[in-house]
C-alpha cells in the first residue's frame, strides 16, 4: 500500500524559517497543529525571566 505524500515537508518549514530570519526576526517558533504548521516570530524577551513579550502581536507565516 503506497504512502500518501506529505502536505508539508521539512524543506517547506526550513524555507519559512530562513525567510523569517532573513526578514530580521531573530527568534522563530514552529507550532504543529492537526491541520497546519505555523511558523511565527517568538517575541518573548530572552532577558526577561518571566518571558514577557517584546511586542503585542507576532507575525505568522502559514505553511500549508
Amino acid at each position: 500500500m503506497p504512502r500518501t505524500a506529505a502536505r508539508v515537508t521539512q524543506a517547506h518549514i526550513a524555507r519559512a524559517i530562513r525567510a523569517m530570519r532573513a526578514a530580521g526576526v531573530p527568534n522563530v517558533r514552529v507550532r504543529l497543529t492537526e491541520d497546519a504548521v505555523i511558523v511565527e516570530a517568538d517575541l518573548r524577551d530572552p532577558e526577561d525571566p518571566e518571558g514577557r513579550r517584546m511586542e503585542d502581536e507576532p507575525e505568522k507565516v502559514f505553511v500549508c
